[in-house]
């Protein structure tokens, strides 16, 4: 009995192993002062270093909290061939029956509706409205569902948040199909979020990365050649999506991250609700803060659906506060948007937290935007912003109990897997 028992608590501990530690890795670098030419110029080889390309000729359109909503649920009804679309998050309620409503409409009327959610982020959906989607004749799949054979990747989920309508339209969003993400950010149970929608050549990125995640998710093939039509210049913007899953040798979008961030000459703001990573990030922040560069950092306050989270993030305020970064907690509601600009020219939106989840496990997506007018809609929504979140102190920080600051530290001991 002992020997079975024994054997059983080697494979829990073996199996427990495999599920926390398959990761990629938050890359270490070493990035000399001044080498890095700006943002502008050094954008080819940041897109290529991130396996990514330089597309010129898109148009994009940003929209806030519960308008991106409004936006998708119009791109949807316009479609006329093919809708894919990926998230996260997705729970019970009434976005969700207006939701699964348009979806199967849009099946009724011909055109081929491909939906991938989160095996995880999904366990909160009405199964009624997934089985009403699936007998209306939408093609549903699941990512990375619970069985003996996947425990290894249980822990990788996909938090990439993906519509392309026709092989022509292209939006990437923190939003969820929740109902939480309804409305202007006006309480504590509507959102903070931002989104985008594009046209042009980088819409093909966004399609191809869908693609590739529903033919692991399903097994099937998407082969309509309407998918991918001929890419054609719409707009004035340069633009190049980052992805990144457990797996890669590093992590493709903290890459992106760092090295967008010591390219900054003047400035740099950051809007991210997870604020939890490896030691290596605050530490360039800290030395760009220093060099003379305005770094700016925005976080949620109380209201957050993660405290834990919340309070492994605060072990690294001290650090950043001392070295001068500018440091916000956003005060009506969760802030959820995942946002950083740089010198006011390229600003990256996307699905990635600055946590070690985002950043070393889950699947995720971002696009990159190189064009100083959706640069400044971007700065303009994070002044507004600012209008309605607490700026945090040194002296402040420093006057925190002893008991505070060793469950800050506490919980940073966890930042690997939250």
């Amino acid at each position: 009995m002992l020997e079975i028992i024994l054997i059983g608590l080697a494979v829990a501990l073996t199996a427990g192993y495999f599920i926390v530690t398959r990761s990629q890795r938050v890359p270490k670098l070493k990035l000399e002062d001044k080498v890095l030419p700006d943002i502008r110029e050094g954008l080819p080889m940041i897109a290529g270093l991130t396996s990514g390309i330089v597309f010129d000729g898109n148009e994009v359109e940003i929209y806030q909290d519960g308008a991106m909503l409004d936006r998708i649920m119009a791109e949807i009804r316009e479609a006329k061939t093919s809708v894919h679309f990926t998230t996260f998050v997705w729970n019970k309620g009434e976005l969700e029956k207006d939701f699964v409503d348009l979806l199967n409409q849009k099946v009724r009327e011909g055109v081929k509706v491909r939906v991938l959610v989160d095996y995880v982020g999904a366990k909160r959906a009405g199964e009624r409205e997934l089985d009403t989607l699936r007998k209306g004749g939408v093609e549903l799949a699941e990512y990375h569902p619970l069985t003996f054979f996947s425990l290894r990747r249980f822990n990788n989920r996909m938090h990439r948040k993906i519509l392309v309508v026709d092989g022509v339209v292209g939006c990437t969003f923190g939003h969820g199909i929740a109902d939480t993400w309804l409305g202007n950010a006006e309480d504590k149970d509507h959102w903070r979020d931002t989104g985008v929608r594009m046209r042009g050549p980088a819409v093909a990125a966004l399609q191809n990365i869908f693609a590739k995640d529903w033919i692991s998710s399903s097994g099937s093939v998407p082969l309509e050649a309407e998918c991918f039509p001929p890419a054609q210049a719409t707009g004035p913007v340069t633009a190049h999506v980052v992805n990144s899953q457990a797996g890669d040798v590093h992590s493709s979008v903290a890459l992106l991250y760092m090295l967008a961030i010591a390219s900054a000459r003047k400035e740099i703001i950051i809007q991210n609700p997870y604020f939890t990573p490896d030691p290596v990030i605050p530490a360039l922040l800290a030395k760009m803060s220093r060099r003379g560069v305005d770094v700016h950092l925005m976080v949620p306050g109380e209201f957050t659906d993660s405290p834990f989270v919340r309070r492994a993030g605060q072990r690294l305020y001290r650090q950043l506060l001392e070295a001068g970064v500018r440091l916000y907690e956003f005060k009506p509601t969760l802030m959820h948007q995942k946002i950083v600009i740089v010198d006011r020219v390229w600003s990256h939106i996307g699905s990635t937290n600055f946590d070690a989840r985002s950043l070393a496990l889950n699947a995720e997506i971002g696009v990159g935007l190189l064009d100083e007018n959706v640069a400044a809609k971007f700065v303009e929504a994070f002044q507004g912003d600012l209008q309605r979140s607490r700026e945090l102190t040194l002296d402040e920080w420093m006057r925190r109990s002893w008991f505070q600051r060793v469950l800050d530290w506490s919980a940073y001991q966890l930042h690997g897997q939250i």
